[in-house]
């Protein structure tokens, strides 16, 4: 039964977890999102107000989910009655973000826990590596906010993409530029 605020706001969550009912088609690994920046993405130093990047590590996730699970965070709350609140966020900045380029953010699977996920996000423009992220989320059932193990179609997709992430990150280790 959903919370007094949830019935109050009109959201009406399953009475269960409900897992994905299909595996969608893997997507290449390692994931990439691009994101244009703009002028108006930039503060007073003229280069990206440094509070948006955790914005846009929140966006480069959200994709990922959707590519991976064929949800989107939205869905995955409301439809599927999964939370994934957020335990851990950390930026290490190397380069200002500016809008002479887009942004590419590179999503990682960093781990694959019981009841958790880790990813691990670069930012880069024109080559050059702006920041580095780690960020880790729990599962939880999204009415009681409780932990919960990833239902089983959606941890196969996870664990497919993992599988497709560990063999593109080997073939990138075995290139000859790598050696």
């Amino acid at each position: 039964m959903p919370g007094k605020t949830a019935a109050k706001r009109g959201w009406v969550f399953p009475d269960r977890v409900k897992d994905i009912e299909a595996i969608p088609a893997t997507p290449e690994a390692p994931f990439r999102y691009m994101r244009s920046i703009t002028w108006a993405d930039c503060d007073p130093a003229q280069i990206a107000y440094t509070g948006n990047i955790p914005n846009w590590c929140l966006e480069a996730l959200e994709a990922w989910y959707k590519a991976v699970l064929g949800v989107n965070w939205y869905e995955l709350n409301l439809d599927h009655g999964l939370g994934t609140p957020f335990v851990h966020l950390e930026n290490d900045f190397k380069s200002p973000v500016t809008p002479r380029h887009d942004l590419e953010l590179v999503v990682r699977l960093s781990r694959l826990g019981s009841r958790s996920l880790a990813h691990t996000i670069e930012g880069r423009q024109g080559g050059t590596l702006c920041f580095t992220g780690a960020y880790a989320s729990a599962m939880v059932a999204a009415v009681e906010m409780k932990a919960i193990s990833l239902p089983p179609m959606m941890r196969e997709a996870v664990e497919r993409f993992v599988a497709v992430q560990d063999a593109s990150d080997a073939e990138t280790a075995a290139s000859p530029a790598r050696r």
